[in-house]
């Protein structure tokens, strides 16, 4: 009888300890299965277009090689093209907003709305425009862009959510960099920056003397820079308000005639190229 009992004894604590196996695999495999789930609903519950989708960029395609802004006193020069420049070989290379805007500016994006690029002309934007809602750049737009020619300048609008850093909230903005398409190698002022800046603060010195900055306005004067390294096609698209102040900078700019290092294509062949002097004070 006692030599029975220890027996059932035995096999009761082997049942036990087989079936607290069985439900501890169980419980294991729940878990590993819940965990699972999650990382599933975590993928899908992700924004399309968050920021984690934006890879840092090798190096930025858009390298601002404008002249820089010259103070001098309380009258202002700057010249090259209209906008912020991007050669002509990036726009054909350029598949997605990675390739105009900084990594520092896409890390922000949460959730993107919308991409639009439109073509500008006289300052105004057309109706020669494309829009898309991934990064990645659709084919009418990369046509659109791609079809351009030299001198044309045009904006890209992104439309975004980013995260409010304090309250954690998404929030609407958007950013919209103006460009101008420019050769592989722009044209030069052959004794360079500071030469041509000298040249046009001494030599307007008379023509700005009875100035009133409070009247001053920001003036535009368009030029081509022709192959042959002539000056071409001189045009004020604004007035600084004061015209012999107007009539100086388009007599300056003429007499530079002859003193230009043609612009280049990406096969080396000297082409035409309009830029741009913005005197008086600078704006837009």
């Amino acid at each position: 009888m006692k030599k029975s009992l220890i027996i059932l004894c035995a096999v009761l604590i082997m049942l036990s300890l087989t079936a607290f196996g069985v439900l501890n695999w169980k419980d294991s495999k729940t878990e590993a299965s819940a965990k699972s789930d999650l990382a599933v609903n975590t993928t899908t519950e992700e924004p399309i277009n968050s920021n984690s989708h934006f890879k840092p960029p090798i190096g930025p395609i858009l390298i601002n090689y404008t002249e820089a802004t010259i103070p001098t006193e309380d009258f202002n020069y700057n010249v090259g093209p209209r906008f912020s420049p991007i050669k002509k070989g990036d726009i054909a290379k350029a598949t997605s907003i990675e390739d105009f805007f900084s990594w520092e500016e896409l890390w922000n994006i949460e959730i993107l709305k919308s991409v639009e690029v439109i073509i500008i002309e006289n300052d105004i934007q057309t109706q020669k425009r494309a829009i898309g809602y991934s990064k990645t750049l659709t084919k009418a737009q990369l046509e659109l862009l791609q079809t351009a020619n030299y001198a044309t300048n045009f904006l890209i609008r992104i439309d975004y959510q980013e995260k409010n850093n304090t309250t954690g909230k998404l929030e609407y903005n958007y950013a919209s960099p103006h460009l101008t398409i420019v050769p592989e190698k722009q044209a030069v002022y052959i004794e360079g920056k500071d030469a041509l800046q000298n040249y046009l603060k001494e030599n307007s010195k008379e023509a700005r003397k009875e100035v009133d900055q409070n009247k001053l306005q920001a003036a535009k004067l368009y030029f081509t820079v022709t192959k042959e390294g002539n000056i071409e096609n001189t045009r004020l698209d604004r007035t600084s308000n004061y015209p012999l102040v107007d009539k100086a900078m388009i007599e300056l700019i003429t007499k530079t005639n002859q003193k230009w290092k043609p612009a280049e294509n990406e096969k080396g062949e000297k082409i035409d190229q309009e830029l741009v002097v913005s005197f008086g004070l600078l704006g837009c």
